[in-house]
C-alpha cells in the first residue's frame, strides 16, 4: 500500500472513531409558557433559545460516555450531562429551544452559555467559560470566575459579577449592579436610573445617560474610571480620588486638592442636574468626558 493510501486510510478511521465517540441527541418534552427549565453541563457549550412553543427541545451533540438526563412536569423540567469520566468529562454542545417566557437557570464549569431572546428571570453560573445574554429578558443574575459576561439588550434588572474575566453591558436598565475583581466594565447604552459599578483593579468605563432622579455609584480601587455622557444629560457628580487625579472635559468646574493635600475632588453638575452619581476611586484616575 502506497504512502498516500495509509493517510488516507488512516483519516478515515480517525473520522469514524470520532463519530462513534459522539451522540447526537433530539428530545424534547411539555412545559407550560412560564415555567422553569434547569440545565447542568459540565464542559463545552449550552445555548439557550426563546420559541413561541409550549414546549422544551433539546439538540446537540454528547460527547464519548455522556448521557443526557431529562425530566419534569408542566411547571419545571430540569436536565443534565452525566459524563463517564467525571475527573476529564467528554465536552457536550447543547442547543435548548425554551417557551419565550421561561425562567432559566444554567450552571457549568468551563463550558459556554449562550442566550437569546428568552424574556423570563436569567440565572447563569459558569467558572471558567463565557456568558453572553442578547434580548430584553426579566431579571439576568450572571457569575463567572475566569470568564467573561457580555450583555446585549435591555433587561429591566442585572446582576453581573465576574473575578477576572470582563463585564459588558450594551443596552439599558433601570437597575444594575456589575463587579469585578481584576476584570474591565464596559457599560454603553441609556436611561440609568440605579446602578453600581465596582472594580478592585480593572477599568470602569461608562457610555451611556442617566435617567432624572436616579442614584449612581462608581467605585474602584486602583483602576480607572471613564464616564462620558452627551452634554445637557442631567447628573449632579460628587467625585473623589484619594491619591490619584480628576479630570473633567465634561463642564467648565476644575478639581480641587483632596483632603490632607492628596487627590483630587470634584463637585459639578450636567444640565439641570437631577441624577445623583457618587464617584469614589483609591489612586486609580477619573475622567469625565462629553459624548455626541
Amino acid at each position: 500500500m502506497s504512502f498516500n493510501a495509509v493517510v488516507v486510510a488512516f483519516a478515515a478511521a480517525l473520522t469514524i472513531s470520532s463519530a462513534q465517540a459522539q451522540t447526537k441527541v433530539s428530545r424534547g418534552l411539555q412545559l407550560d409558557a412560564t415555567g422553569g427549565v434547569r440545565i447542568y453541563n459540565l464542559v463545552g457549550s449550552v445555548r439557550v433559545t426563546g420559541w413561541s412553543r409550549d414546549s422544551v427541545l433539546v439538540r446537540g451533540t454528547l460527547g464519548k460516555g455522556n448521557t443526557l438526563h431529562m425530566g419534569g412536569g408542566g411547571s419545571g423540567m430540569k436536565m443534565f450531562i452525566e459524563g463517564m469520566d467525571e475527573r476529564n468529562p467528554a465536552p457536550a454542545d447543547i442547543e435548548v429551544m425554551v417557551p419565550v417566557r421561561a425562567k432559566v437557570w444554567v450552571k457549568t464549569a468551563t463550558a459556554r452559555i449562550d442566550v437569546s431572546g428568552v424574556l423570563g428571570s436569567l440565572d447563569l453560573y459558569v467558572v471558567g467559560g463565557d456568558i453572553k445574554v442578547n434580548g430584553n429578558p426579566a431579571d439576568v443574575n450572571a457569575e463567572a470566575i475566569d470568564g467573561s459576561i457580555i450583555i446585549v439588550g435591555s433587561p429591566a434588572w442585572v446582576r453581573a459579577k465576574s473575578a477576572s474575566g470582563d463585564v459588558t453591558l450594551d443596552g439599558s436598565s433601570p437597575d444594575v449592579t456589575v463587579s469585578t475583581v481584576s476584570g474591565k466594565i464596559d457599560v454603553d447604552g441609556t436611561r440609568f436610573e440605579r446602578a453600581k459599578l465596582e472594580s478592585v483593579t480593572g477599568s470602569i468605563r461608562f457610555a451611556g445617560s442617566f435617567s432624572r432622579g436616579g442614584l449612581v455609584n462608581f467605585d474602584s480601587h486602583s483602576g480607572s474610571i471613564e464616564i462620558g455622557i452627551p452634554a445637557g444629560s442631567p447628573a449632579d457628580f460628587e467625585i473623589a480620588s484619594i491619591a490619584g487625579s480628576i479630570t473633567n472635559k465634561l463642564t467648565s468646574s476644575r478639581p480641587i486638592p483632596g483632603k490632607y493635600g492628596r487627590g483630587a475632588e470634584l463637585v459639578t453638575a450636567s444640565g439641570s442636574g437631577g441624577s445623583r452619581v457618587i464617584v469614589r476611586s483609591f489612586k486609580g484616575p477619573v475622567v469625565l468626558l462629553k459624548r455626541d
